[in-house]
């Protein structure tokens, strides 16, 4: 199973940065949490998760906002996302920002509503009530999402008694609405057990947020519009497996109530992403650490992962460590580059060169001959030594690259002018890269000094990569270009 963080292990944005900037690495600047190898379990009221006649993604923005929120002292109102971590968060890749500001407006007009009925014979019969937004002010400015809650939400963030511990890796899969409330609501009574209480018809409407559909009064509708799209996007995405039980009016074929039926499981989509995600992020560690594979070949490797199966990288591996061991004292520079051609060509170790390895010691010395047998033991251990002391860190000449990479850069920045300067650092902080430092280091783009450049490495290396791939990148087009101008007219 993929790991599970829970909020307040790292701390929630913190945390939430890392696993944003590992993901991008390895898929790219469109990747959401979908993509994630690891996921994020954090607390939610059981007042919020009754909500209904919301749309999905404003169901996920509100969960993101809880899960921001509620790792932070009780007393903090306003919060702050970056724009790209809250799409990554609502698993919103595109780039219109159209439908995540109307989820947004959406939100701050959902409330919550609390009563408390009087005592008998107290002067008015009416109840009290009181309706509170659950989330106050919004905005969207300068690459960055605000909003702000009032402080009895607050409160009930950091309430500990009634809450449901949920996945937002999960939850932000879903795409019906119907599903997303379900599956919170089910998820929040599945500590009295399996079947549910019998429900009335308006009373699973409800459950599901569709209170106000009146084309599913009827429950054929209601099945075939409701129940069976909610079941079968919690069934094959989630860790529940639901189905339903009916009962009749009396005397009738008329169905008058339901109740769910359900039990913890590993969705068949669940348990084939998990299973291959578990095998794929124990590679992934070997590539980045042992090997030093960059996020370049990272998300290639990703991107054909048809071709480039486990058991093709586990093989790519085993020959370099074979090629490494067996180099006779000769260094293998630049194992990355070797790893990458040796998958591209699917080359695997030679079962001739490991029955050579076992045969020579003995041919080599006549006697005796149980001692010389051992002689190779040593060589052989190193490839089981090399990768559990290479995981605690990176390929030594692959950092060392990308560091060079970086200054060579940096000196071209430094030595362009004014306004091809501008244009490249307009450029860079559009990258999903900068805006992970921007968080981290707290930078505004607007107004980075030149000096801060020049001492910070990381800022320096990467705005210096990005500047050598802008170029790399032009000289393509150009290239291009030409090619096209050179060809035969017809």
């Amino acid at each position: 199973m993929a790991e599970i963080k829970p909020v307040g292990a790292v701390g929630g944005e913190q945390y939430a940065l890392l696993l944003f900037e590992e993901t991008i690495g390895r898929k790219g600047r469109t990747a959401t949490i979908a993509d994630a190898e690891s996921d994020i379990a954090f607390p939610k009221n059981n007042v919020f998760v009754d909500i209904s006649e919301v749309g999905v993604l404003t169901r996920r923005g509100l969960n993101v906002m809880h899960y921001l929120a509620c790792s932070a002292p009780v007393d903090q109102l306003e919060f702050d996302c970056d724009i790209d971590l809250f799409k990554f968060l609502i698993n919103y890749a595109s780039r219109n920002h159209k439908h995540l500001k109307e989820a947004l407006r959406e939100a701050q007009k959902t409330s919550i509503v609390v009563t408390r009925e009087r005592p008998e014979g107290h002067h008015g019969a009416n109840a009290d009530f009181v309706s509170i937004p659950l989330v106050g002010m919004v905005g969207v400015a300068n690459g960055r999402i605000y909003f702000k809650f009032d402080p009895a939400i607050r409160k009930l963030h950091k309430d500990p008694r009634g809450y449901t511990l949920l996945s937002l890796r999960t939850t932000s899969a879903f795409t019906s609405a119907f599903a997303h409330s379900l599956y919170e609501k089910l998820k929040s009574v599945a500590y009295r057990g399996s079947p549910t209480d019998w429900l009335t018809l308006e009373e699973a409407r409800a459950w599901m947020g569709a209170q106000s559909s009146k084309y599913m009064d009827e429950f054929k509708q209601f099945r075939r519009f409701g129940l069976a799209v909610a079941l079968a996007q919690i069934n094959e995405l989630s860790d529940l497996f639901v189905e339903y039980e009916t009962k009749n009016v009396p005397g009738s074929k008329k169905v008058s109530h339901v109740r769910f039926v359900f039990r913890e499981q590993q969705g068949s989509m669940v348990a084939q992403v998990m299973h291959q995600t578990e095998a794929r992020k124990t590679i992934y560690d070997t590539l980045r650490g042992e090997f030093g594979i960059g996020a370049v070949d990272i998300q290639a490797i990703t991107a054909n992962s048809d071709k480039y199966t486990p058991e093709r990288l586990q093989g790519a591996i085993d020959f370099v460590r074979h090629r490494m061991a067996t180099a006779g004292g000769k260094k293998i520079r630049y194992p990355g580059r070797l790893l990458m051609k040796a998958l591209e060509e699917g080359w695997t170790v030679p079962t001739a060169e490991l029955e050579d390895a076992t045969v020579v010691p003995a041919i080599s010395t006549p006697a005796p001959a149980p001692a010389p047998a051992a002689a190779p033991a040593p060589a052989r251990a190193k490839p089981a030594k090399t990768p559990r002391d290479a995981e605690h860190q990176e390929s030594e000449a692959q950092r060392r690259e990308y560091e060079l990479a970086g200054e060579e850069g940096f000196k071209q920045y430094s030595r362009a002018a004014s306004e091809k300067r501008e244009g490249l650092w307009a450029s860079f902080t559009r990258t999903a890269h900068f805006r992970v430092l921007a968080s981290q280091l707290q930078l505004d783009k607007h107004s980075v000094p030149y000096e801060q450049l020049v001492i910070n490495d990381r800022l320096r290396h990467a705005l210096g990569k990005h500047v050598l791939d802008a170029q790399k990148k032009a000289a393509k087009k150009v290239a291009a270009v030409r090619a096209q101008g050179e060809l035969p007219l017809k």
